[in-house]
C-alpha cells in the first residue's frame, strides 16, 4: 500500500510541477477614438495599471487606431484591457466608452 502510496504522490508532484506559470498574449484592440499623443498616453496609463501587463508591452498605431498590449492571461483577461480603456473614456473593440469617462476626457481627446 505504501508503494501505490509514493507513485501517486510523485504522479501529483509530476503534474503539479508541469503548470503553466505564465501565459503571454498579446491583444489587438481597436481604439476608434484615439486622435493623438495625448489620447494614448491615457490609454497606456489605464491598462499599464492592470496585473499582468507586460513592462513595455503597450503600443499604439495611430494609423490604424489600434492598440497592441501583451498581458499575461493567467493573470488578466482579454475583457479587462477592454474595460479598462472603456474606463479611460474611449471605445475598445466593442466595449463602449463610460460616458462620465468621455465627459472628463481633455479637450484634445474629445
Amino acid at each position: 500500500m505504501n508503494r501505490v502510496m509514493s507513485i501517486v504522490v510523485l504522479l501529483l508532484s509530476l503534474g503539479i510541477s508541469s503548470c503553466r506559470q505564465s501565459d503571454v498574449r498579446i491583444a489587438e484592440i481597436k481604439v476608434p477614438a484615439m486622435k493623438n499623443q495625448a489620447c494614448a498616453q491615457l490609454i497606456v496609463n489605464a491598462v499599464g495599471k492592470l496585473g499582468g501587463v507586460q513592462p513595455n508591452g503597450i503600443s499604439v498605431d495611430f494609423g490604424s487606431k489600434m492598440v497592441m498590449v501583451r498581458y499575461d492571461s493567467l493573470v488578466t483577461a482579454r475583457k479587462n484591457l477592454e474595460f479598462a480603456i472603456a474606463e479611460a473614456g474611449f471605445q475598445a473593440n466593442e466595449v463602449p466608452a463610460k460616458p462620465e469617462a468621455v465627459r472628463a476626457l481633455p479637450p484634445e481627446c474629445k
